[in-house]
C-alpha cells in the first residue's frame, strides 16, 4: 500500500512538472473567436504522449484544432494548443459566455441599459462595483447573460474537418459566474422570443459568428438591422437565437512570407541566421529551389496567420451583400402611401385643445405633401381618427390598404403606439412616434422612429455642448431655497461632468431676495461668469433676472452669460430684451425663430391655406407636421421605405425641428438626437446653434 501511494505521488509530480515547464516556456498566445491558444512548435522526438502530459489535454483534443496532425507530428510543426482558460470554458458545456460587455454611450443610464437587456440594475452593479455611483460614456460594463437554453430534439450539428495542407510558396498569401437575483432568467421580448447577446471581438465576421452559434447569416441580419454586413464594429453588441452547442472549428494556419533578393556570396544558412529562421523552413517556402545565386528571388517565412475554418467554404462579401440587399431592398414604387392615425375626435361637437393641436399637425403635414407634389412626387395620404379607442385603432389596422403603407404617423397613446409598432414590424412599415417621450417601443422595434430625443440623451448632449461653449467661464448655480428643484437630474449630471472636466463651479442659495453684489468671494478674480438656475419655473426666472442685470451694470469687468431651459421659450416674448442683454443660452428639441424668413413665409402660407393663424403652443404643431412630412417623404421618395438601411440622411435645415436619427442598439429603432442650443446674443440676434 505504501509503495502504491509513493507511485501515485511520483506520477502526480511528473504531470505537474510538465505543466510547469509548459508555462515556463512563455509561449506566444493568440485569441481566436473568443478562445485562447498557445502557438507551439513541435520539438525533436516529441509525440502526442509528451504534449498531452505537457499541456494536460488529450491527443483527440490536439487533433481537433490541428487536423494536419492526424497523420502524425513532425519536427518544427506549429500547433494550436488550447490554454487552461479555453479548456475551462469548454467544460462549462454551453458555448455561451455567462457575461458580455456593453460599451456605454453618452446619455445611457443603468436603468436604460438594464431595460435594453432585460436584467436588473442590481445584477449590473454586482458585476461592476462602483457603477452605482455613476457611469461614463466610453467605459464598458459587464452584463449578465440572461439566456434560457431550450431543449432541442435535433442532434447537435458538427462540422467535418479535413487535414490541413502544408503551406507552399506558390499559394502562400500575406495577409464570473452568472449573477442570480429575482429577475427572470430569460431575456425575452414581448412575443416571448429568447436571445443571447454577443459582443463583437477583434477580427470577427458574420461568418465566424454564424458558425460559432450555429445560426445562419440571414437570421443574424434580420435580428440586427443596425449592423453593417461586412464591417462589424468591435465592441458592438448583437442579439442572436443560437443553438446551445458551439460548433467544432478548425484552426487553419497560413504561412506568411516576404520576398528577398539574394546578395553576393550569401547562402541559405547565412540568410536563415539573418532572418532568425532555419534552412529547412526557407526550403519549405521554396520547394523547387536547390541552389541559390546572387539575384535570385526567394521567399522568407514571416510568421503564421491563423484563421477559423469549417468544412463549408466561408461566405463571400458579395454573397453577404446580396442577402442584406434582399432583406432591405430599396423598393422604390413611385407612389408613397402614408397613414396618419391621430385622435382628431371628430365625433365631438367642439374638439378640445389636444384634438385641435393634432388637426394643426395634420394640416402642416399636408403642406409638406403639397410641397413635394409640386416637385413631382406621387403621394397618397390616408387620415384616420383614432378616437382614443383601442378598438378603433385595431379596426383601422385591419383595413386591407394598411399593409400597403410606407409610413404610419402614430398618436401619443402608449398602447396605440405599441399596436401600430407591432403592425409595422410585421408588415415592414415605418412608424413615426412624434408625440410620446416615454414610450419604449423604439428600444426594441427596428421600424420605430422617435422624433423627440429622450430626456437622458437630451441632458447628456446639452451638457456636452454646455461644456464646449460655456466651459471657459466660472459656473455659478443659483438655488432658490423654497422653490422645488425641478431640474435636479440635469443639475446633478452637469456638476459631475464639470468636475470631470475640472471646470470650477460655485452655488449661491437665496430666499426671496438675490443679491449678487455681495458675492465677492465667488465673483472676484473671474473674467467670465455663467449663471445656471436650478429650476426652470417662471418664478425662479422672475427672481434672478433683475439681480443679474444689476450685476452686469455694476461689474463691467465681468463677461456674464445666463443659461436656461426649454420651458423658457414661452417666456421669450416677455423677457426678450433681458435675454439679449444677458447673453442667454437655452437648449431645446425644437425652435422656430420668429424673425427667420422661412418662419414668416410658413405663417403666411398657413394663413392662406386655412384662413387662421397657428395655435400658440410650444412646439407649434403645424411646423412639427411640416418638418416631419418633408423629412420622411423625401427620404422614402429617394431610397424607398427601407431608406434607413439604404442611406440615413441628416437634416439641418428644417424650420422648427432638425433630424439626426440614430439607433440605440443594433436591433432597436431610431431616436432623433438633434436639438438646438439657442443663443439670444447682446447684438440682438438669435442664433440656432446646430451641430
Amino acid at each position: 500500500m505504501r509503495y502504491t501511494r509513493i507511485t501515485i505521488v511520483l506520477l502526480f509530480c511528473f504531470t505537474a512538472m510538465f505543466m510547469i515547464s509548459a508555462q515556463a516556456e512563455n509561449l506566444q498566445t493568440k485569441v481566436i473567436d473568443g478562445k485562447e491558444f498557445y502557438i507551439y512548435k513541435v520539438k525533436p522526438s516529441e509525440g502526442f504522449y509528451v504534449l498531452s502530459k505537457k499541456f494536460g489535454i488529450s491527443q483527440e483534443e490536439i487533433i481537433r484544432y490541428n487536423p494536419a496532425a492526424k497523420s502524425g507530428l513532425k519536427r518544427g510543426q506549429l500547433l494550436m494548443i488550447p490554454t487552461n482558460k479555453t479548456i475551462a470554458g469548454q467544460k462549462a458545456g454551453s458555448g455561451i459566455e455567462s457575461t458580455f460587455e456593453h460599451t456605454i454611450v453618452r446619455g445611457e443610464s443603468l436603468y436604460s441599459i438594464s431595460k435594453m437587456y432585460k436584467v436588473t440594475i442590481q445584477s449590473i452593479i454586482d458585476l461592476n462595483p462602483g457603477s452605482e455611483r455613476g457611469i461614463k460614456a466610453g467605459a464598458t460594463l459587464k452584463i449578465p447573460q440572461r439566456y434560457k437554453k431550450t431543449a432541442s430534439k435535433e442532434k447537435p450539428k458538427t462540422s467535418k474537418t479535413t487535414p490541413t495542407q502544408s503551406p507552399q510558396a506558390t499559394t502562400a498569401q500575406k495577409s464570473t459566474q452568472p449573477v442570480t437575483d429575482n429577475q427572470p432568467a430569460v431575456a425575452a421580448d414581448d412575443s416571448g422570443s429568447e436571445y443571447v447577446f454577443h459582443t463583437i471581438g477583434e477580427g470577427e465576421t458574420l461568418f465566424s459568428i454564424s458558425k460559432k452559434y450555429e445560426i445562419d447569416i440571414e437570421t443574424i441580419l434580420k435580428l440586427n438591422p443596425g449592423i453593417s454586413p461586412n464591417h462589424l464594429r468591435k465592441g458592438s453588441v448583437i442579439r442572436l437565437t443560437p443553438n446551445t452547442k458551439e460548433m467544432n472549428v478548425t484552426i487553419q494556419p497560413t504561412q506568411l512570407y516576404t520576398e528577398y533578393k539574394v546578395r553576393k556570396k550569401e547562402t541559405l544558412y547565412s540568410i536563415s541566421k539573418k532572418f532568425g529562421t532555419t534552412v529547412e523552413e526557407i526550403k519549405n517556402c521554396n520547394p523547387n529551389i536547390k541552389k541559390i545565386k546572387q539575384g535570385d528571388i526567394i521567399y522568407i517565412p514571416a510568421g503564421i496567420e491563423y484563421n477559423t475554418m469549417t468544412a463549408e467554404n466561408p461566405i463571400t462579401s458579395a454573397e453577404i451583400n446580396n442577402i442584406y440587399n434582399k432583406l432591405y431592398k430599396s423598393d422604390k414604387k413611385g407612389v408613397i402611401n402614408v397613414a396618419v392615425i391621430l385622435p382628431f375626435m371628430l365625433s365631438q361637437e367642439r374638439p378640445d385643445m389636444k384634438a385641435s393641436l393634432y388637426t394643426e399637425y395634420y394640416q402642416g403635414f399636408l403642406m409638406a405633401v403639397d410641397s413635394l407634389k409640386r416637385q413631382g412626387a406621387s403621394i397618397n395620404v390616408y387620415a384616420y381618427d383614432s378616437e382614443e379607442s383601442d378598438a378603433t385603432v385595431q379596426h383601422i389596422l385591419a383595413e386591407p390598404q394598411m399593409k400597403e403603407m410606407d409610413l404610419i404617423i402614430a398618436p401619443d397613446n402608449d398602447n396605440h403606439i405599441k399596436m401600430i409598432a407591432d403592425f409595422g414590424l410585421i408588415n415592414d412599415i415605418n412608424v413615426v412616434n412624434t408625440f410620446s417621450l416615454k414610450n419604449e417601443e423604439v428600444t426594441h422595434n427596428a421600424k420605430v422612429f422617435q422624433t423627440n430625443i429622450p430626456h437622458s440623451y437630451l441632458y447628456a448632449e446639452a451638457i456636452d455642448r454646455f461644456i464646449r461653449y460655456l466651459g471657459n467661464r466660472k459656473v455659478v448655480f443659483l438655488s432658490y431655497s423654497t422653490e422645488v428643484n425641478d431640474k435636479k437630474d440635469f443639475i446633478t449630471s452637469l456638476k459631475e461632468e464639470l468636475s470631470r472636466a475640472r471646470i470650477p463651479y460655485s452655488e449661491i442659495q437665496f430666499d426671496n431676495d438675490l443679491n449678487l453684489l455681495n458675492q465677492d468671494s465667488i465673483l472676484n478674480g473671474q473674467s467670465g461668469i455663467v449663471f445656471v438656475p436650478t429650476s426652470a419655473k417662471k418664478k425662479m426666472l422672475s427672481l434672478i433676472i433683475n439681480p443679474i442685470e444689476t450685476l452686469k451694470e455694476r461689474r463691467e469687468d465681468l463677461d456674464i452669460a445666463l443659461f436656461g431651459y426649454p420651458e423658457w421659450l414661452t417666456q421669450v416674448p416677455e423677457y426678450l430684451n433681458e435675454f439679449y442683454k444677458l447673453n442667454t443660452y437655452l437648449y431645446s428639441r425644437f425652435y422656430a425663430n420668429p424673425f427667420d424668413e422661412d418662419t414668416k413665409s410658413f405663417h403666411k402660407r398657413f394663413l392662406y391655406w386655412y384662413n387662421k393663424d397657428l395655435i400658440n403652443a410650444s412646439p407649434q404643431y403645424a411646423f412639427l407636421g411640416f418638418d416631419t412630412g418633408i423629412y420622411f417623404l423625401t427620404s422614402i421618395r429617394a431610397y424607398g421605405k427601407n431608406f434607413a438601411n439604404q442611406k440615413l440622411t441628416k437634416s439641418n435645415d428644417r424650420i422648427q425641428t432638425d433630424f439626426d436619427f440614430q439607433r440605440i442598439n443594433n436591433w432597436s429603432g431610431f431616436i432623433n438626437k438633434s436639438f438646438y442650443f439657442i443663443n439670444l446674443a447682446p447684438d440682438y440676434t438669435i442664433k440656432k446653434i446646430r451641430e
